[in-house]
Order: structure tokens, then sequence, then C-alpha cells
């Protein structure tokens, strides 16, 4: 069994991993969370993917897609560690180290995409303010929103968009660890080599694009729960929870809403796994 030291081990290295892709891929991040919140108010104009990045270069410069890097790098060192670094023990907690199938794989993943996701809400919560707020003037800076959040909306705010939070979470940890696992055995068993570059490349290019596929829906809730403007009570103006935001972008913009920002969100979740597990597992070579 492994010990403590190799369990914070690998817990630095996912953070670490965690940490590079997310900085990679921020940009890509910030565009996606901007055409999802689109609709969220009434008389808000829609535009596509080029659209917005015009708007967005125009109004603010490049530095607007970098708006909510530090909460972001923040929540990847706490919220990406524990979600990958507690994958393995749970997989071993539940017996999913072994030829047991899917299903134990996808409970492992599921729980660390709850745990880790539940837990550090507030930097998403903050990342995802930061990112909408184009004209920059919400927050000054990640310190001022955490006392400016607590302030006018309690200690509870800090959690505020904790459902679809975790649902997300829950399902892009199933989806993304899970496949990823899967392909890289499949690859491994077909072409007989292992843990060669072009293996965590393909699997992991598959998990992104399974993980966006099923999580996207929860991603927009959230976004669109989280980024909403609040009244002097805290509490929301667009949407009272995460069902109240899922029925409303259903009945006012149709179903497929919730796919809105599927391809920048897709575009951002590929190359952020694929560089991921690909650091994750160089990093695991070097130091395990």
């Amino acid at each position: 069994r492994p010990g403590l030291m190799e369990l914070l081990t690998q817990l630095v290295l996912a953070g670490t991993a965690s940490c590079v892709a997310e900085v990679c891929t921020f940009p890509l991040d910030t565009l996606k969370v901007r055409m999802q919140m689109q609709g969220a108010s009434s008389g808000s104009q829609s535009l596509g993917i080029v659209g917005v990045v015009q708007r967005t270069l125009q109004q603010e410069g490049p530095q607007g897609f970098f708006k909510g890097l530090v909460p972001a790098l923040l929540r990847q060192a706490t919220y990406g560690s524990l979600r990958l670094g507690l994958y393995d023990p749970i997989k071993r907690l539940v017996g999913a180290d072994q030829d047991a199938g899917l299903g134990r794989k996808v409970l492992a993943g599921m729980s660390c995409g709850a745990i880790a996701s539940g837990t550090f809400n507030p930097t998403d919560l903050i990342k995802v303010r930061m990112q909408s707020d184009a004209r920059g003037t919400r927050y000054s800076g990640v310190a001022a929103a955490f006392r400016s959040i607590v302030a006018e909306e309690g200690w509870t705010g800090l959690y505020k968009g904790v459902t679809p939070t975790m649902q997300r979470a829950t399902l892009v940890a199933a989806a993304e660890l899970c496949t990823y696992d899967f392909f890289k055995d499949l690859l491994m068993h077909h072409t007989g080599d292992t843990n060669e570059v072009y293996i965590h490349f393909g699997a992991s290019l598959c998990a992104g694009f399974v993980a966006t596929l099923v999580s996207s829906p929860a991603d927009v809730v959230k976004s669109r729960v989280m980024g909403q403007p609040v009244d002097m009570q805290g509490q929301g103006l667009h949407y009272r929870g995460a069902v109240d935001c899922l029925r409303k972008s259903v009945r006012q913009e149709g179903l497929f809403s919730l796919w809105r920002g599927f391809w920048p969100n897709y575009c951002r979740m590929g190359p952020n796994v694929v560089i991921l597990f690909m650091t994750l597992e160089q990093l695991k070579r070097l130091c395990l």
C-alpha cells in the first residue's frame, strides 16, 4: 500500500500538471464562459465565437482573456490536485485498480470530482465571476472578491452554485478519468507499447471530447448561476438556483442552449486534458 509520502507526492504532481494545463488553455476557458453567459440576461446580444473574440479584444485587449487567471490557478492547485491525486487511492479502495470493470472506475472518478469540487467551490466561484466581468469593475482581485462575497452574501455565498459545480465535476471526473483509463488500456493492448507519448496523447484526446459532451449542460448552468448579479441580500437576480436556471434556459432558448459554447469548450478541454495527462505521466515517470 502506498504511504503518506507517496500520496502527498501524487497530490503535488497532480496540482502542478493541472496548473500547467490551465495556463496553456485559459483564454479558451474565458471565451467559453462568456459564450455561456449570453442569454443569461434579457436583451443581451448573442454572438458567435468570432464575435465574442472581437468584442473582448476591442473592449479589453488581449489581457481580457486572462481575467480570473489567479483564482483559476488557485483552483487547480487545490481542486485539481485533490481530484487527480485521490483517483488512484480511491480506485484501490473500491477495488477498481484490478480488472473489475468500468463501473468501479466510474464510481472512483465521480467520488474524486464530488469531493474536490465541493470542498473548493469558492475558488471556482471567484474565477467565473472575474472571467464574466468584461468591464473589470466587480472585483479588484481575488482577496477583494473573497471579502466582498462574504460581506454581501455571507459565508454561504462562497458556495453559491455548488450543486451544479459538483454535478459538473462529478460528470467530468467520471468521463475524463475513466475514459482516459479505458483508451489508454485499449491502445496499450492493441499496440503492445506501454507509457508511450502517443498513447497518452490519443487517450487524453478521447477523454476530453467525452468529458465535454457529458458535462456541457451542467457547465452552462454552473456558469450562469455563479456569474449572475446579486441583490442586496445576496440573492441571484436571474435564477433562484440550478434547477431554476436549467428550466429557464431550456424554456427561453431551447434545449441546445445547454451546449452553448461547446466547441470553444472542447477546444479548451481537449488540449487541456492532453496537456494535463501528458504532463502528469511524465512527472510520475520522473518522481515516482
